[in-house]
């Protein structure tokens, strides 16, 4: 089983089990702590993961988030680029702010804050309702319709709030250069076939990246694609900085 065979798997067993994981993990679960003045397990959750990216780089987008394999099962079948609508890509960053801005408002508003990881775990959140349930197959026939509008990882692009905390983390530990995940580039052997760009499940323009050395993308989620579609091996993830 090669690297994207393995991403695969991972994104598919995550993407099965979202109806588990969606209310005790999502920013949802959180803020549903909040309101009742409790740091759950999905505060936790996004505190270690966003601590990760530093190491890790925004791996969480590219091997395991829900949203995201959700996003690129529907592009096997839909199979559309990405549409560019300049103004959207700031609407991402005005949820995080709201997002944000809600979950300061809600820990101000409950005063003490207890941390209780099980929170949530059987009794604390609310059951499977019809309205929940509703909301949740709701978001999962949206995301579908996103992609199938604003093509491959149009939410990620355009909507995820969660995204603009791992574009930031990553700009910064690309620019102090911590030793972490990271994508390099052998400039002198490229042949400038744009296999590497048409891989992309970001639609990033990767040959560019190399041709003009700026591989530390913020919005790059290293999943590795171009590497595997790179005849000439230029690309490749790295740890530690050349």
């Amino acid at each position: 089983m090669n690297r994207q065979q393995l991403r695969g798997a991972i994104l598919l067993l995550s993407f099965l089990l979202m109806s588990v994981t969606f209310v005790y993990f999502s920013p949802y679960g959180m803020m549903i702590g909040l309101v009742n003045g409790v740091i759950a397990a999905a505060f936790i959750f996004w505190i270690v993961i966003f601590a990760l990216t530093l190491f890790i780089g925004r791996a969480f987008c590219g091997y395991i988030c829900p949203m995201g394999a959700e996003q690129e099962i529907a592009d096997r079948v839909l199979k559309t680029d990405l549409r560019v609508v300049p103004y959207l890509r700031y609407l991402k960053y005005l949820l995080a702010i709201i997002w944000v801005g809600g979950a300061v408002f809600l820990a101000a508003a409950a005063g003490r804050l207890v941390p209780d990881p099980l929170y949530g775990i059987g009794t604390g959140l609310p059951p499977w309702t019809a309205p929940l349930y509703l909301f949740f197959y709701g978001m999962t026939l949206g995301v579908f319709v996103l992609v199938l509008i604003l093509g491959r990882r149009g939410m990620c692009n355009y909507f995820c709030p969660m995204s603009v905390g791992f574009i930031a983390i990553s700009a910064l530990k690309n620019r102090l250069r911590i030793p972490s995940l990271h994508l390099e580039a052998e400039k002198e052997n490229c042949i400038r076939c744009k296999k590497c760009t048409a891989a992309c499940p970001m639609s990033l323009p990767v040959q560019e990246m190399v041709e003009n050395d700026r591989m530390q993308e913020p919005e790059c989620i290293l999943c590795g694609n171009c590497t595997g579609a790179c005849p000439k091996n230029v690309l490749h993830l790295a740890w530690k900085w050349n």
